[in-house]
């Protein structure tokens, strides 16, 4: 049975708000129109996207069963936007799937939160929190969108973006791992939406595209365990033949002695000389005695 996705509901994206570290008690601008719930009807005209919104790509099928939805229930939660800035625009912080499903359905107002004295870090942080409680979302998308806010400085490092958003350092640091990957495999990746990021790190340490494209190809189909299993028997196995430095023969008459230099640093390269040296000291100091 599939786990049930959680509901943002108005007052879950209240507390989103008021919960970030960054982020005072916002105080919620109240109307005329709904006093009772807090809550102000917008013109569409006057929205404009998150430029922090993680979300890349809106899938058309769940667009489409978001309409069925509200058209069937009504709007079950209304979006959280930022209060007008110059120009007379409110910033969509929450809710950009919502304010799609309404352009498309023709409607000119959307019911709608609003915060004030948000920051350009605040709206962030907002969008990226409320985003990363939404189980359809690609870490990928997360994770571009983490990178975004710590490459325009809008946070200091990532270990105080794990900290805003109440994430662990260590999973924040496994998202920017995945970004990693060539941009061919990330775009496969997203298609497929595997979203396992344990086993993406690990195909992120082989050594070309071609092998990564290769491991993924047979792992995409296979459980974590099993996936790890078969990256690290076939990939990192430890049990690898180290080739002999120095090859030694010897018969009755000679001795011959092969020293396979490429593979050896210059400082090693100058001890194997003395050793062969000392050697052939021993070899000649012998061979006087046996000439007697």
């Amino acid at each position: 049975m599939a786990k049930k996705r959680n509901r943002i509901t108005a007052a879950m994206s209240q507390t989103i708000a008021e919960s970030s570290p960054l982020i005072k008690k916002q105080k919620i601008v109240t109307s005329d129109t709904n006093d009772e719930n807090n809550i102000l009807e917008i013109n569409l005209n006057k929205l404009e996207a998150n430029p922090h919104q993680p979300r890349i790509d809106i899938n058309m099928h769940s667009l489409n069963e978001l309409i069925s939805s509200i058209e069937q229930n009504g709007l079950m939660q209304p979006i959280v936007v930022t209060e007008e800035k110059n120009g007379g625009l409110h910033t969509i912080v929450a809710g950009h799937r919502r304010y799609e499903a309404f352009k498309i359905m023709g409607k000119d107002k959307i019911k709608a939160i609003v915060l004030k004295d948000i920051s350009e870090k605040d709206l962030a942080i907002l969008s990226l929190t409320e985003n990363l409680m939404r189980e359809n979302l690609h870490p990928i998308e997360n994770a571009i969108a983490i990178k975004n806010i710590l490459d325009n400085d809008i946070v200091e490092s990532q270990n105080k973006l794990a900290e805003y958003v109440g994430l662990s350092k260590g999973y924040v640091s496994k998202l920017m791992n995945i970004l990693k990957l060539p941009s061919s495999i990330i775009n496969i990746i997203k298609k497929d939406n595997y979203k396992d990021i344990n086993v993406l790190i690990l195909i992120n340490k082989l050594k070309d595209e071609k092998e990564m494209l290769e491991a993924y190809n047979v792992i995409k189909e296979l459980s974590r365990s099993e996936a790890e299993k078969y990256l690290k028997n076939k990939y990192f196995s430890t049990k690898k033949t180290i080739p002999s430095l120095i090859d030694i023969k010897n018969s009755k008459s000679k001795i011959s002695i092969n020293v396979h230099l490429k593979e050896l640093s210059e400082e090693q390269i100058l001890q194997v000389r003395e050793e062969i040296e000392n050697l052939n000291q021993v070899i000649t100091s012998l061979s006087s005695s046996w000439n007697k």
